[in-house]
């Protein structure tokens, strides 16, 4: 079992920048104290849903903190910037670590930030394509020029510093189509599964379809880590951990007026048809709808059996915890994290030990 911390640095509001980044770094710190294995850091742009523009740049500051977890990005934007950039800051960051840099990938999916960096929204798919092309050479050393419909690279050029892990660093992409799950397996990369509010067996059924298409284009998928993303908090009862988990119904309906046909923008870009979150739906949550579905709250003995059943139902053996949600405070947060450790994931890992011996 592998257990890896995610924040996506969104708050009320309610306390200053510096105490936020500051508590993070804290509970990144002590993170790794108890054994979780990697922290997950996401790009987001112009709201507090998610206050960090560049997470490759504080992955190199985490890379300062700590000295054995991975530091993965969850995800790092395509579009928004020149692959040749991505791939230099990747090197830098894996340099600095001593090769700790997992690299999570997308083409982003809030209208907003396509907005406010002027960038087509439904061409994200045909910019990331040709992003992913760029990033993947850069990063295997080689020298190369390159003529594409977004980027031309006009002279043979090569990148410094050069990453530690060989070709790359491992490969990781937020997926949340059909064609996306083709990329995915075309580029041997990592699926970052959030199965927040779909249908699980929908979720299994999609990885199914991503595990075949690996091995059609030649690639193994036991080899692939495969992290199952999920929002948790852990409480001494059921009953304090409810309290503690009304700020999600905000985080919830903030990210319900950011997604694709949003109120506001309506027109679905070109390639989001079917994007998941409805943002009705998302706005009409309410506290139950939020823990009976896409989450583990609760006491050390109700997440245990939440997340034995994602073991179950989706194979998971690699779960990246966000654990402060919205305006939880940073004490809440630390108790969350001593209790998951002391607790659930000694549990976890007897259920692991279960399910590899009945496969035997």
């Amino acid at each position: 079992m592998k257990f890896g911390l995610f924040y996506l640095f969104s708050d009320f509001g309610d306390i200053s920048q510096e105490q936020l980044f500051g508590e993070v770094m804290q509970e990144i710190e002590h993170g790794e104290g108890l054994g979780f294995d990697s922290v997950w850091l996401p790009e987001h742009h112009f709201a507090i849903y998610g206050m960090l523009g560049n997470p490759l740049l504080l992955a190199a500051a985490v890379a300062q903190r700590t000295q054995r977890m991975k530091i993965g990005t969850a995800v790092v934007v395509l579009p928004f910037q020149h692959p040749l950039r991505v791939a230099e800051d990747a090197a830098m960051v894996d340099a600095l670590s001593g090769g700790r840099l997992l690299l999570g990938v997308g083409r982003g999916y809030q209208p907003p930030e396509f907005h406010g960096f002027g960038v087509p929204q439904d061409e994200s798919s045909a910019m990331f394509m040709e992003s992913m092309e760029i990033i993947t050479r850069a990063l295997s050393g080689e020298k190369f020029a390159y003529d594409g419909d977004f980027w031309k690279i006009e002279e043979a050029i090569e990148i410094y510093p050069k990453p530690l892990q060989k070709p790359y660093p491992p490969l990781y992409v937020a997926s949340v189509s059909r064609r996306s799950l083709d990329v995915a397996a075309r580029f041997n990369m990592s699926l970052l599964r959030a199965p927040q509010f779909s249908n699980l067996n929908a979720v299994a059924e999609a990885f199914d379809e991503y595990t075949g298409l690996l091995r059609e284009y030649g690639h193994d998928p036991a080899s692939l880590d495969q992290p199952v993303s999920i929002r948790v908090h852990v409480a001494p009862t059921d009953e304090e951990a409810k309290g503690e988990t009304e700020h999600a119904l905000w985080f919830y309906r903030l990210l319900g007026t950011l997604v694709p046909g949003a109120p506001g923008r309506e027109e679905v870009p070109k390639g989001y048809e079917k994007y998941p979150l409805d943002p009705d739906a998302l706005a009409k949550l309410t506290l139950e709808d939020v823990w009976e579905r896409g989450t583990a709250f609760g006491s050390p003995e109700r997440v245990t059996e939440i997340l034995k059943m994602y073991m179950h139902k989706l194979g998971a053996r690699n779960f990246i915890i966000q654990m402060r949600i919205g305006g939880l405070e940073h004490d809440k947060v630390i108790r969350s994290m001593d209790l998951f450790a002391s607790e659930v994931m000694p549990a976890l890992r007897e259920e692991e030990g279960r399910l590899t011996a009945a496969a035997e």
